[in-house]
This record gives C-alpha cells, sequence and structure tokens, in this order.
C-alpha cells in the first residue's frame, strides 16, 4: 500500500458557502492527520467545518461549527477519511482565513482499507443504524461525530450498540447535543460481522459521521 504525506496551505476569502479544502482523488484514500485555521482578519469569524460524502449525496454537511476571534486559531487533531471523490470544506463569515491541512494519501486496499459514512438523518425519536459490520469483515472505529442543525437543543439522546451474536443492544452514552453543537468519540470501538452502531436523536436533522478501518477476516485453514 503506497503512501504519500501531503499538505494543503491555502487561504480562504470568500465568505458564506462551503469553499473545498482538498478532494480524494480515484483510486486513493485519504486520512487527515490535522487542520489549523488562523483567522487574519480584524473581525471574529463564524465558521463550518463541513464533509462530502460523494457515495451518498452531492450536498455537504457540517461537522463542527463555531467562532474563531480576530487573530485567533483553531486546530482539529482527528484523523478524518476521505474515500474516492470526497471533499472536505470550510465555510467563513470573513474572509483573510489561513488553512494548514495535513494529511496521507494512500492507495485503496482490498483485504484491509480506511473507509467513512456520513449521514443527514431527518427523522428523530428512533434508533438509526449508522454503521453495520458486514459479513466476512471486522470493523475498527477511529473517529465518531454527531453533530446537532435542527435549531432547537436535542436531550435524551442515545449512542448504542447492537451485538448480533447474543441479539443484545446496550448504551455507549447518552445525553443532550445542543443546537449547533456536536459530540464525538476518538475511542477505537471493534464491531464484529453483523454488530450495529446505532443513535437516537430527539431532534433533526442530524448529521451522522463514522471514520474505521475495515478488515477483510481470511477463512481459517484447518
Amino acid at each position: 500500500m503506497g503512501a504519500s504525506f501531503k499538505n494543503v496551505i491555502t487561504e480562504i476569502d470568500t465568505t458564506g458557502s462551503g469553499q473545498n479544502i482538498v478532494t480524494c482523488p480515484a483510486g486513493k484514500t485519504i486520512l487527515l492527520k490535522s487542520l489549523s485555521v488562523q483567522n487574519e482578519n480584524g473581525s471574529s469569524s463564524s465558521f463550518f467545518l463541513a464533509f462530502k460524502d460523494s457515495s451518498v449525496s452531492s450536498s455537504s454537511f457540517p461537522l463542527d461549527s463555531g467562532t474563531i476571534s480576530a487573530g485567533a486559531r483553531t486546530h482539529l487533531r482527528v484523523t478524518i477519511v476521505l474515500e474516492e471523490n470526497d471533499q472536505l470544506l470550510w465555510q467563513t463569515s470573513v474572509a483573510d482565513q489561513h488553512i494548514v491541512a495535513s494529511y496521507v494519501e494512500i492507495d485503496t486496499g482490498t483485504n484491509q482499507r480506511y473507509r467513512m459514512v456520513m449521514n443527514n438523518v431527518t427523522a428523530e425519536d428512533a434508533a438509526y443504524s449508522i454503521l453495520t459490520c458486514p459479513a466476512g469483515s471486522t470493523l475498527i472505529t477511529s473517529f465518531i461525530n454527531f453533530y446537532n442543525s435542527s435549531g432547537s437543543s436535542a436531550s435524551s439522546n442515545i449512542f448504542a450498540i447492537t451485538d448480533s451474536s447474543a441479539s443484545a443492544t446496550k448504551v455507549i452514552d447518552n445525553g443532550t447535543v445542543a443546537n449547533a453543537a456536536e459530540v464525538s468519540y476518538t475511542v477505537p470501538i471493534v464491531l464484529e460481522s453483523g454488530d450495529i452502531l446505532k443513535f437516537t436523536n430527539t431532534e433533526q436533522p442530524f448529521n451522522m459521521m463514522v471514520t474505521y478501518l475495515e478488515i477483510r477476516n481470511p477463512p481459517t485453514r484447518s
């Protein structure tokens, strides 16, 4: 599996719409290692970090949002996976946003590969299956993110896992996600064949994203 370490060093001056930072090339997978944004404008910047999953939708959806004071910066250190044609975007309310993104570009594997899934969920008060482990695979999550874009604070949300071998669902976490806010998890979670990660959101829409490593399980030799 070939790997190239690369960066994007750019400035975003267009306001009010998502501007592409990086697009994953055909036959490749990108592992974003860090993203730094310095606000060189004299005013505070209201921002959105957005993602487009090309396999799911032609639209981009926020992963995070907030404010960067004049002369300040924000820094992201979690691994985000981009598959072929996926895009990472930044939207700002003011110009002069200096961006440095560092990432690893690798050949897309067959027996092992890094993957990502993102969905804009427009239902509420029901368990949504975010990620199901396929037959013959094992999945190891690296980053899980839930972003509330409903316009209201969402309380009593439930993040859970279903163990297919025991037909049992157990809670991983629960609580409130404020409007225009996100909750994320960087602790690896292992899913065996048929296991499911689920999220019950009490407001909608919610943007739900999981990055993970898929390992195809070879047959056991006698």
